[in-house]
């Protein structure tokens, strides 16, 4: 990786940190989830065009749409307004932004619980699954080295996982990206399944990941919910003749506005309702990949924790390329000993990459606004309730 190359990165990081950092602090009670991430992808848009200015004509923006997947949601929330959720007193919010620079991305997820007390400590099992998601977060950070494998690193989640007595959510991976990859070819699923083999290759130096630690206080088993897919993304190496007039003026508004990287349905479609019906054939045909909006499958209430990290595996160990959040205000009842195995991990050193300080923003970003009565009508058309 050239120095532009890093550069790049390191601007990517530092946008999706300061995102993430605004999102948090409008995650509370009352407030619409779909508000939330529109209030965030306007954001990352407005900061990507404030870095690297001189540089005219390179793609830059969201590389991932903002998702909120409150409490026993895994992962891919970012409703439609009629199908939006209002954050209650107490939901656990999984906050997930992606930027990129050039191609050069960073993704990196936070948990937050939506609360107006945030001085009181949550001691229940949102605690023990916020915290095992936290550590395994610190775990997957000190092991992205040169030498260790992707088998230790499975290992290591799914212990910190059992040991808050919890379980690591399926479909949630450890990510090899480079420039407009999001996906490489190093990719495995950071829940242990003995039906799969997973690759022993080492990480090598040079090689960035992004690392998805969701942990759940159920079985971790994934189903999709009854929420509507709103996330796509365009396969590239598929080629399909389209039937239908309207599937073509999807797939040529898409194909002109979009990259590689995936995109929300609604702003493709826009005021322009008509597009709609040609998204059944575009997926059909493996055109345009759907992101399911997957949740628990155990019934009662059940949570789900994210922290997700960016880091290059450098020969002197790893640097870690996103910013770090504290830890929501919660207090397991299980600790970590220093002299267990994961202690010791936590114990190992790592880089963290100093964010490069972001230009002030020339027209600033509304931040959204809370009213009453945008929160009763959003609540009732609520479709799932996802305590």
């Amino acid at each position: 990786m050239d120095i532009k190359g890093y550069t790049k990165y390191r601007s990517a990081s530092a946008i999706a940190g300061q995102v993430l950092q605004n999102v948090i602090s409008v995650a509370v009670p009352g407030m619409s989830v779909a508000a939330i991430c529109s209030y965030s992808d306007s954001l990352i848009d407005a900061h990507c065009k404030s870095v690297h200015r001189k540089e005219e004509g390179i793609e830059r923006g969201v590389a991932f749409p903002t998702t909120v997947s409150v409490n026993k949601v895994i992962q891919n929330f970012s409703p439609n307004a009629s199908e939006d959720y209002i954050l209650r007193e107490g939901d656990v919010a999984k906050i997930e932004v992606g930027v990129h620079i050039d191609g050069y991305m960073a993704s990196v997820a936070h948990t937050t619980v939506a609360t107006n007390s945030p001085g009181v400590t949550v001691t229940d099992r949102r605690a023990d699954a916020i915290s095992a998601a936290y550590y395994a977060s610190e775990v997957a950070t000190r092991m992205i080295r040169p030498g260790q494998t992707p088998r230790n690193l499975i290992k290591a989640i799914g212990l910190v996982a059992s040991g808050f007595n919890c379980t690591v959510a399926e479909e949630t991976f450890t990510c090899q990206i480079d420039r407009f990859v999001i996906s490489g070819k190093n990719t495995f699923a950071n829940r242990f399944n003995p039906d799969v083999v997973v690759p022993e290759t080492p990480f090598e130096t040079g090689e960035i990941y992004t690392v998805d630690c969701s942990i759940s206080t159920g079985d971790g088993q994934a189903r999709a919910s009854d929420y509507s897919a709103t996330i796509f993304q365009r396969d590239v190496n598929q080629q399909y003749s389209l039937k239908l007039r309207t599937s073509r003026m999807l797939f040529s508004e898409i194909s002109n506005r979009f990259s590689v990287f995936p995109f929300l349905m609604r702003d493709a479609v826009g005021d322009n309702h008509a597009l709609k019906a040609g998204i059944n054939e575009c997926v059909r045909s493996r055109l345009l990949v759907p992101f399911a909006v997957t949740t628990e499958k155990k019934n009662g209430n059940q949570y789900v924790a994210q922290f997700k990290i960016t880091v290059i595996c450098h020969y002197t160990g790893p640097v870690r390329l996103t910013q770090p959040l504290p830890m929501p205000n919660v207090q397991s009842a299980t600790a970590i000993p220093p002299e267990s195995e994961i202690g010791q991990i936590l114990a190992l050193g790592f880089e963290q990459a100093p964010a490069p300080e972001l230009p002030r923003l020339k027209n600033t970003v509304p931040a959204p606004v809370l009213t009453l009565a945008e929160s009763s009508a959003a609540q009732a058309a609520s479709s799932m309730d996802l305590s």
